[in-house]
């Protein structure tokens, strides 16, 4: 009997310690988050150029005038905008409020989604999935510019988490926002809902955000541009250059060439942009709760829409721009693939290393485009832009590869943010390869004793 007590005691001590040790893992985890947002916010630039140049007018338009402009974007993120741009003017400062709509969307955004997993997601997973967004995904550097892919990929993610509930109107109200101010998501949405449908037999849930979203960008292009069909697109293409397939307009580009490049070109390829889609194909963690299940191919079907969507296109590539800009939504599954792999303490050898190596390159992602941003610019808009290519397919040009070639003078600031990526990628990675080392021991004990 006193041995079984001493026994009991023993593993009573030993779980304490285990739940002491995972309470501060979590503080710790939120910590950086935290820690992370703050960064985004405080800390890295904001501006508004390129397209976002367009959005603002579009924005200055409407709210100082009272006149609708006519440009071939969507207004709805420019609408969206609104509150910001006048609070804004009422310091003076209307311009440099709107610069933070993207962050301050992309974070509440995350706050909606903890709200509404919370109970449905074990908290490791959700919380890492958030940490991974916030840190190590390609939103640390959208949320610094006015372009509208944050729009597409914050509603788009919200709408299909909710679908993964069971909750559609929630859902297709998201999704109907997403499609509106990117038409080009439309084939996303059919295959995430679809998908949903074949699942649940729910097919009017599945349909009614499919037909509301093309009603509604049919009535603004009449209403912008008088006329249902006109997009603002029409007659728009690329300048020629030496590429087979380059001067053309529409969706003049070989769809399979558009696939390949948008899944593995060295500066677009998503793979290179967000390694945990790879785990996500390669392995799945055996137990999963049916939500995480339908979470992830939800995530998926909508991220191969957008994808197959764009391929064809002239502008795939998403013009002078870092990284693979229309593919921003995929940043969600592949954050939740690597924050499920991160907590299966069932892995396999292999599939250890691969999940330390996509956290690490991921946390680079998020780092390269926060700190360096488009390091290479110069270079792909020189020569009228004939030598643009380079960015796309060679390596040593790829934004990522390109500060270890040609490196800038680092702030302090800058040095932070370097040291806070590293920070977040040591405490993912060494709980999940000290389990992995306590293992092997305890099978070396066994096979020993």
């Amino acid at each position: 009997m006193a041995s079984l007590l001493s026994s009991s005691t023993i593993e009573d001590i030993t779980t304490e310690n285990v739940d002491l040790k995972s309470r501060w893992l979590a503080a710790l985890e939120w910590a950086l988050a935290v820690a992370a947002a703050a960064y985004q916010w405080f800390v890295a630039p904001h501006d508004i150029w390129g397209d976002g140049s367009v959005r603002f007018n579009t924005l200055v338009q409407l709210v100082d005038k009272g006149e609708v402009s006519s440009a071939r974007y969507s207004i709805i993120h420019s609408f969206l905008a609104a509150p910001l741009y006048l609070l804004g003017k009422v310091f003076g400062h209307g311009q440099d409020f709107v610069r933070y709509f993207n962050v301050l969307l992309f974070h509440l955004t995350l706050v909606v989604l903890y709200k509404m997993l919370r109970r449905h997601l074990p908290a490791p997973v959700l919380r890492r999935t958030i940490l991974l967004l916030l840190a190590a995904s390609m939103f640390g550097h959208h949320v610094q510019t006015f372009y509208g892919e944050v729009l597409t990929a914050c509603a788009a993610i919200v709408g299909f988490a909710a679908l993964a509930l069971n909750r559609p109107v929630i859902g297709g109200v998201a999704m109907v926002v997403s499609v509106v101010n990117t038409p080009g998501a439309l084939l996303g949405l059919v295959l995430c809902n679809g998908l949903w449908a074949l699942r649940t037999r729910r097919w009017f849930q599945a349909a009614w955000p499919i037909l509301l979203s093309m009603l509604l960008i049919a009535l603004e292009f009449w209403w912008r541009r008088g006329s249902p069909t006109r997009s603002g697109y029409e007659g728009d293409r690329g300048i020629p250059t030496l590429m087979p397939y380059s001067g053309r307009p529409g969706f003049s580009y070989p769809l399979l060439l558009g696939i390949l490049s948008l899944l593995f070109s060295f500066g677009k390829g998503i793979v290179f942009f967000a390694p945990g889609l790879i785990l996500y194909h390669v392995t799945t963690p055996s137990k999963q709760e049916p939500v995480m299940s339908m979470l992830g191919r939800l995530g998926m079907a909508f991220s191969w829409g957008m994808l197959l969507a764009h391929a064809p296109w002239w502008a795939w590539n998403g013009a002078l721009c870092w990284g693979p800009r229309f593919l921003l939504v995929a940043c969600m599954p592949a954050s939740f693939a690597l924050a499920q792999h991160i907590c299966n303490l069932e892995r396999r050898h292999i599939v250890t290393l691969v999940t330390a190596s996509a956290v690490i390159w991921s946390v680079w992602v998020s780092v390269n485009g926060t700190v360096f941003r488009e390091a290479e610019t110069a270079l792909c808009a020189a020569n009228n832009f004939n030598l643009e290519t380079l960015c796309w397919y060679v390596p040593e040009f790829s934004p990522l590869i390109y500060p270890f070639i040609k490196t800038k003078p680092l702030s302090s600031w800058d040095m932070a943010g370097i040291l806070l990526g590293v920070s977040i990628a040591i405490v993912l990675i060494v709980p999940m390869l000290v389990s992995r080392v306590r293992e092997y021991a305890v099978h070396a004990l066994s096979r020993n004793g």
